[in-house]
């Protein structure tokens, strides 16, 4: 099915012990199987060139959420939130980067309990020389996709996250409510 040793090895056992399986649906679990993958050797690209810059995935997506957020910072509430990343160590993430010297915490002054987090001129300037970089790269993996297979993956891919999160209540609970044997 593919040159490609780890994607053929999968499938090829995904064709033979499938069927063995009530609710095998080979196509579904090809799909799944091709997400996963293709997010593994993305990631693993990524993560290439924002480590030599001295970033994770999720500092760098706290920096740019910073960078394009409000000019007082961003609550770390917030931030959490928005994060493509586990939001589970905010509180951590802010500190590394608040040690780099890239965000400066502060204090609400009208409620104490709000903690926000701000971009700082130093983080500024990495991403003025990083961003660009990124962009560039994102292009090049991406470049032999043409315009309308990159807007369908993406249409396909908003419809694949809907189907996911509209039936995950279902996988949760048969998985929660198998009976004790």
């Amino acid at each position: 099915m593919s040159d490609d040793r780890r994607e053929a090895y999968y499938y090829e056992r995904l064709s033979e012990v499938g069927t063995a399986y009530p609710d095998f649906d080979l196509s579904s679990t090809q799909v799944a199987l091709a997400m996963l993958y293709t997010y593994d050797v993305f990631h693993q690209l990524i993560a290439r060139y924002l480590n030599a810059s001295g970033l994770s995935r999720s500092t760098f997506n706290i920096l740019m959420l910073l960078h394009h957020g409000p000019a007082e910072g961003m609550q770390l509430h917030d931030l959490g939130e928005l994060l493509l990343v586990s939001r589970a160590n905010i509180t951590g993430l802010i500190d590394h980067l608040e040690e780099k010297g890239y965000v400066k915490r502060i204090v609400n002054a009208s409620d104490r309990r709000g903690r926000y987090a701000r971009i700082t001129r130093k983080a500024e300037m990495l991403l003025e020389d990083f961003i660009p970089l990124h962009y560039r790269n994102i292009k090049t993996l991406l470049a032999d996709l043409t315009a309308a297979e990159k807007s369908s993956l993406v249409a396909l891919l908003k419809k694949t996250r809907a189907s996911l999160l509209a039936h995950a209540d279902n996988c949760i609970s048969r998985v929660c409510s198998v009976p004790n044997a």
